[in-house]
């Protein structure tokens, strides 16, 4: 995406320079784009990570200033369809590249560091420093070296013999494959210059003895009334027991079983020391009361049959690396690490001060709460935690601890939520006096704001307990679609203006208590009748309804339970998936972004306290204990390749990066004789100064190599840009026929409008499009510069090749193997939504597949399509689009297919990795005999590989002398794979991008089939994997810097960016197309990209 930004200089940021970088691939890179690097960073903050500036719909509000079309027209600068919690703020768009190309959009580049941020002086350099740092131990370290040994005389030895014998000319791979599959590491990685790190990860010692493992199954039984109640009420059965309530289920349950020492994750596992004295019926009965109410619940607890967990057997492994059960089998031990997961989990979960979320992620909601500030107007908190999971490694075990953030929904009564949004309007709706304006503005906010408190949990000052509350869960607000299959349904005002409804306009019918209850009749209230929720509280609790608050649904959709919203306050630590405004995630990235030394000061004391690591006595009971001090590991920092330009130009990178001063690309893309450009009307700027600047972009795109006209073709098209598909089509289609090239003029920074034109033009017209922001593309201070930014990715959409290296690695040199990466990515911060009973609707996953073309690794034409959402694995779509892939391969060498594939598969978990081997690898097999087996060739070989970002997994510098001044973290080209490894199998962390603020997050390289490697280069085959992997990361063809995951991983990743844009309106807030059976949603996810656009980098 254009303005890929090299957002101004860094400042001081409070204790240490700040500075700049938070581009590129999840907000790790730093720099943006072309000629980032150098004072200040050259990135700021630009990029933000994932969906930089916002996601989709950055800014504040819906369109900017003031939720719908507020009092400030289209809000200022507020960026259209911005995050609906912010609704009268419109705080700075978001950015175009908001939900786009990775990099860009939303934090203006403003470079600031956070206290302590990099760079400055007053913090510590390592982590450590002043203390003895220990060496690595050396009885890993041995075991590690002897077990490489011991293979190279004998396993390892026959299965590179039998892999030299696998020449290209061979039909099949069968008599081998199983030697291939997660195949043993043959080497250790042996370049670069040794250094030891740090690692987050604690030895834990396990005792070697057996303990056992109990499903459970929770079913309800009953209702009655507590003891001594004064009311009572309908036997209904209770919707679900979870989250708290089924934590003091399971507890009450638990306690019930005496002399065990149990563990468990409060849902659906318990793990004892020994085997349980359960009743005969292997179930125990628990009278449950919700606090505050009167209603006893009755449920029974079903435990299952006793699972052995052989702790004993986990333990020998480790020692000897040794597995009864078969080298292949992955992941090694689930059951057992599962178990110790739970252990050592139990205590923090118990914790009632602390929240956990998911299987490891654990936040203190106490004194110990470590809370960042969100924007004052903010609805959201964000909160700093910890994650742990336990994990095998060669001669020992391990936990891993790392810090982790995350975003709960703000703890304040309802009354000022819907004042904040603007929805504390009821009163002037229901007397119909109401202007059509604020009426919009309202249902939008009140749809906003349904989606946002769904399931969340509220506390309730209850009417009858004094002052006590009781806590439900929400749906939302009332609605006239409330309960309209029952037989008595609540009843609204037809004429209303809205869907939404007040204690006053809503009606619903109540029952006259049967004989002998112990309910009484309150005098007033009209029974066996309908009566308005207000007449209700009136007369009953004599609480008069505050008019101007819609009123909220506790029940479901179907069964609408409702209650005055003035009664009730959001409980705290509550995680919330949604999307945040700029300024949310500006103050996120801020929050999140802190140096080596600061994370792993908090995981050695206030992880370890959180998590209770120190004097548990669970943990002692089931013997297990945790170090105290960080293990330390051997590292390598691998030297930087050297990058090439036209006319052989060598430039050594420097710190990961480089300036592309007075240099040509390598090859222009194809010749653009006909282009044209649409530029903004609204902002007052002359129609001929603009097309000066236009010309003046040419002109640089001329001197960095591009093949294009000096000049455009006629004087382009002035628009007024509003978010209207046809207006934009319109001018599109007013430029002069066959324009090759459109250069957009945005007036600002507009995530909308960019998905707009990306639309139209990807996927209607298949015209090579790229988006400028107006005041940066006419400022003159740093114009050059950004011209050639946008020049180099315009000459990887026409394909070009922007760099190549001096020295390619000899197996993509030959011009024989073809290099693949793909991707799934699924849909995040989404508000969920339910269909009307109940079941989640879920956007699409969308899937990313490029592949080379050639032996430059420049040009990655790619496929996209949609998977069902949440999906990972991939169907029979993936044969034909690989067929495409090889078919392209074909026609651009000479109608040879490649002899090898390399292929680097983004985004799985190791529980998926035989997955990928078992579903995924079948259909790359099948694709590749049907178009081999028609060119009468011989089929390829295969190595595929998983590459993974995110992960728990950090190194921390032990040497001063071998950190990046700025960010504190190791430096760029660090590789490591031994330590937090496991020997047997093939795996290694690479960090080789230059961190510039924050910990560097290293990416994650497992082996699951190699058919190249090992044959080919035997004991160096670790040596060469690892060297290629790390130069390929200086092959990313939009920036002058190493990035932080391999091209062809970044590059899926992109298309899977793309193709959301493609079909916005399947993740749009509004829930106006859904996912999944209607006809538009299906249309939507129908959408391809042009024939003219689909075998380029349109992506870029």
């Amino acid at each position: 995406m254009a303005d890929r930004g090299r957002g101004g200089r860094g400042g001081r940021g409070g204790r240490g320079g700040g500075g700049g970088g938070r581009g590129g691939y999840q907000g790790q890179d730093g720099g943006g784009g072309y000629q980032g690097g150098g004072a200040g960073g050259r990135g700021g903050q630009g990029g933000g990570g994932y969906q930089g500036g916002g996601g989709y719909q950055g800014g504040g509000g819906y369109q900017g200033g003031g939720g719908y079309q507020g009092s400030g027209g289209r809000g200022g600068q507020g960026g259209d369809r911005g995050g609906f919690l912010q609704g009268g703020r419109g705080r700075g768009g978001g950015g175009y590249q908001g939900g786009g190309d990775r990099g860009g959009g939303g934090f203006r580049g403003r470079g600031g560091g956070g206290p302590r941020g990099g760079g400055g002086g007053y913090g510590p350099q390592v982590f450590g420093q002043g203390t003895a740092i220990p060496q690595p131990e050396p009885q890993v370290t041995a075991q590690e070296d002897a077990f490489i040994k011991n293979q190279s005389k004998g396993s390892v030895a026959q299965l590179t013999g039998q892999m030299g014998k696998l020449s290209v000319g061979s039909s099949s791979t069968s008599s081998i494959s199983s030697s291939n599959i997660f195949p043993i590491r043959p080497a250790f990685g042996h370049a670069g210059q040794e250094i030891v790190l740090w690692a987050n990860y604690f030895k834990v010692e396990a005792k070697a003895h057996t303990i056992y493992k109990y499903g459970l199954t929770l079913t309800y039984q009953s209702v009655g009334d507590a003891a001594g109640s004064t009311g009572g009420g309908a036997d209904r059965k209770p919707k679900e027991a979870k989250g708290a309530k089924l934590q003091r289920i399971f507890s009450a349950a638990l306690a019930k079983i005496p002399n065990a020492t149990l563990a468990t994750e409060f849902k659906a596992q318990v793990i004892s020391l020994a085997e349980l004295k359960l009743p005969p019926s292997n179930a125990v009965q628990v009278d449950y009361t919700e606090p505050g109410r009167n209603r006893v619940e009755t449920w029974n607890i079903m435990f299952g049959k006793p699972t052995p967990i052989r702790l004993d057997q986990l333990v020998g492994y480790l020692s000897n690396m040794v597995d009864p059960s078969g080298d292949a089998h992955f992941p090694k031990f689930p059951d057992e690490l599962d178990a110790l997961g739970v252990i050592i989990g139990h205590t923090p979960r118990e914790d009632g001060n602390a929240v956990a979320v998911g299987r490891g992620r654990f936040f203190a909601t106490d004194a110990r709460r470590e809370e960042g500030a969100m924007p004052p107007t903010s609805l959201l908190s964000i909160l700093r935690g910890y994650f742990q999971s336990v994990r095998p490694a060669t001669g020992r075990l391990l936990l891993n601890v790392n810090v982790t953030h995350g975003i709960f929904r703000g703890a304040l009564p309802l009354a000022d939520l819907f004042a904040a949004m603007g929805i504390d309007k009821m009163k002037a709706i229901d007397a119909g006096k109401a202007a059509p304006m604020d009426i919009q503005r309202f249902t939008y906010n009140a749809n906003m704001i349904t989606r946002y408190l769904n399931r969340a949990k509220i506390a309730i000052q209850s009417p009858t307990k004094n002052g006590q509350t009781v806590q439900r869960f929400m749906t939302g607000l009332a609605q006239r679609s409330d309960g309209r299959d029952e037989d008595k349904p609540p009843r609204f005002d037809p004429d209303a203006a809205t869907n939404f409804r007040s204690p006053y306009s809503t009606k619903f019918f109540l029952r006259k208590p049967a004989a002998g209850s112990k309910s009484t009749i309150v005098k007033g209230l009209k029974y066996d009748d309908y009566n308005t929720v207000a007449e209700y509280f009136e007369k009953k609790y004599k609480i008069v309804a505050n008019r101007e608050l819609p009123l909220i649904n506790i029940g479901t959709t179907k069964r609408p339970e409702y209650m005055l919203a003035e009664l009730c306050t959001i409980v705290s630590g509550q995680p919330l998936k949604t999307k945040l405004s700029p300024a949310e995630q500006d103050a996120m990235i801020k929050f999140a972004c802190r140096s080596p030394p600061e994370n792993a000061t908090s995981i050695t004391t206030k992880a370890r306290e959180l998590l209770r690591l120190d004097g548990n006595p669970l943990l002692s009971s089931f013997g297990l204990s945790v170090a105290k001090s960080l293990l330390t590991v051997k590292g390598r920092e691998l030297k930087p390749p050297t990058v090439i330009y036209n006319g052989k130009t060598a430039i050594p990178p420097n710190d990961g990066g480089w300036l592309m001063k007075g240099v040509r690309v390598v090859k222009s893309g194809t010749r653009i004789t006909n282009w044209s450009f649409v530029y903004p009307t609204q902002s007052g700027s002359s129609p001929a100064a603009i097309k000066q600047t236009v010309i003046a972009f040419a002109g640089q795109c001329r001197k960095t190599g591009l093949d294009i006209a000096a000049a455009p073709t006629g004087n382009g098209v002035g628009l007024r840009f509003e978010p209207n598909e046809r207006t934009i089509k319109g001018a599109f289609d007013a430029l002069p026929k066959n324009t090759q090239f459109i250069l957009v003029v945005l007036p600002k920074k507009d995530t909308v409008l960019y998905n707009i034109i990306k639309k139209i033009a990807d996927v209607d017209l298949g015209i090579v499009t790229v988006c400028v922001v107006e005041q940066k593309f006419t400022q003159e201070k740093g114009q050059l510069g950004y011209f050639t930014n946008v020049a180099v990715k315009l000459n990887l959409k026409t394909g070009g090749i922007n760099q190549s290296l001096k020295d390619e690695h000899k197996l993509i040199s030959s011009g024989k193997t073809m290099v693949v990466g793909y991707d799934v990515t699924h849909p995040t911060n989404i508000a969920i939504r339910r269909d009307r009973d109940g079941n989640e609707i879920r956007p699409p996953s969308m899937v990313g597949l490029v592949a080379s073309v050639d032996q430059h690794l420049a040009q990655w034409p790619a496929e996209s399509w949609s998977n069902p959402g949440g999906v990972e694995m991939l169907d029979e779509r993936l044969v034909e689009a690989f067929k495409r892939r090889l078919r392209l391969w074909w026609e651009k060498n000479n109608k040879q297919l490649p002899h090898n594939i390399l292929i680097y598969r983004d985004g799985v978990s190791e529980g998926q990795f035989k997955t990928v081997l078992d579903q995924e690898l079948p259909h790359i097999r099948k694709a590749c005999q049907f178009v081999y087996s028609a060119q009468k060739s011989n089929q390829p070989r295969i190595t595929l590989i998983v590459s993974v970002k995110r992960h728990q997994t950090r190194f921390y510098p032990t040497d001063p002398g071998h950190i990046h001044q700025r960010s504190k973290s190791p430096k760029e080209g660090t590789v490591v794979d031994r330590g937090v490894t496991n020997v047997r199998y093939w795996d290694f962390f690479l960090q080789a991008h230059a961190s510039l603020q924050g910990t560097a997050r290293p990416a994650h390289y497992t082996v699951l089939l190699d058919e190249i490697f090992r044959a080919d280069y035997k004991d160096q085959a670790a040596h060469e994997l690892e060297t290629l992997t790390h130069e390929m990361c200086y092959l990313y063809g939009r920036a002058t810097k190493a990035v932080s995951i391999c091209p062809p991983a970044y590059y899926a990743d992109l298309v899977c960016t793309r193709a959301r844009l493609h079909k916005a309106e399947l993740f749009e807030d509004n829930g106006s197309v859904h996912s999944g059976g209607s006809g538009g949603a299906a249309s939507v996810q129908a959408r391809e990209v042009h024939p003219n656009l689909r075998n380029s980098m349109y992506y870029i």
